[in-house]
């Protein structure tokens, strides 16, 4: 293995779902001390047999024999703790992170609300932010995932920033360890607007999904349901724009290219296995969270009419 020069650091993956098992075992692979929160039957697979990664492009499985906990005790110190888990369970984490002594906390967390209570909860100074461009499923142990790279990075790529989006030490350290470990991450200034934005892209591309029993290659062949997702998009990003938030990153603007051009785009996009990947397995088994999710969105932007995304989204 070559050298890590970021091998000193100590890292805590605080949850084993589809993204914190690709963060863990990429990390540690990497050559850092990374150690990984699971729960339950979760928790007993990796103790057991190990975290098992199986790339969805290639066929390619690898073990990795880290170190895993179920518990965060008070004076468990990591250099960085990386919180990746869906937006409906933060509340119950909030109050054991803000006993926990470490310096760094990295939500990679779904959320359009703002970090109020997260700096309620573990102090303005701890906190760092972060999306990932990757995804996947578990099944019977083994997470089959994908990480985003090359032309998949048009659509999304793995992100940190600060919460005040200026520059630090700490943050130039958290690329190089992601870096290294192949995730190609880049920095936003502005992490609440790329939340925000994502959100109002996230949403409607899984109810659109949704119609077709989270078929992304069935959602393909409709380009009726894809043009109503665009109109939702285009709402949303005009709903946060209202209220003085801009598409971060602005890439993001593609969504107002002509209509079928973006339409012929994501039929392309749609009937990938990336797609399956990437985006159709997590809709099946983030649902709870996509609806939560939508709720927030929708409180966030009340004053906007959003009739398009309120077509698509729909839950019962």
């Amino acid at each position: 293995m070559k050298h890590n020069r970021y091998a000193d650091k100590k890292i805590l993956v605080y949850g084993a779902g589809v993204i914190g098992s690709i963060f863990a075992g990429k990390l540690f692979k990497s050559g850092l001390d990374t150690v990984i929160l699971a729960r339950g039957n979760r928790f007993r697979e990796i103790k057991e047999n190990g975290l098992i990664l199986k790339n969805v492009l290639t066929g390619k499985a690898e073990t990795y024999a880290l170190a895993c906990i179920d518990e965060l005790k008070e004076n468990d110190i990591y250099d960085y703790i990386i919180v990746a888990v869906q937006n409906n369970h933060i509340d119950a984490i909030l109050p054991v992170l803000a006993k926990n002594k470490s310096k760094n906390i990295v939500f990679v967390v779904n959320n359009p609300l703002g970090y109020e209570k997260y700096i309620t909860a573990v102090g303005k100074e701890r906190i760092m932010l972060g999306f990932p461009c990757a995804g996947g499923e578990r099944k019977e142990g083994v997470v089959h995932y994908f990480i985003g790279k090359g032309i998949a990075r048009i659509i999304q790529t793995t992100t940190f920033g600060e919460l005040d989006g200026g520059d630090s030490a700490r943050l130039d350290t958290l690329l190089g360890i992601f870096s290294k470990a192949g995730f190609e991450p880049v920095k936003s200034r502005n992490m609440d607007a790329w939340q925000k934005t994502h959100v109002a892209f996230v949403v409607p591309a899984a109810c659109a999904m949704y119609r077709f029993n989270s078929n992304n290659y069935k959602l393909a062949r409709s380009p009726s349901t894809i043009r109503l997702m665009l109109r939702a998009i285009r709402e949303g990003f005009r709903a946060l724009e209202a209220k003085g938030i801009p598409v971060e990153p602005a890439k993001l603007r593609y969504y107002y290219a002509p209509l079928f051009l973006m339409t012929a785009f994501f039929q392309l996009v749609f009937a990938t296995r990336i797609a399956e990947y990437a985006m159709a397995k997590h809709t099946i088994t983030g649902k709870d969270e996509i609806k939560i999710l939508n709720e927030q969105f929708l409180s966030l932007c009340a004053e906007s009419p959003l009739t398009e995304w309120k077509k698509l989204c729909s839950f019962r």
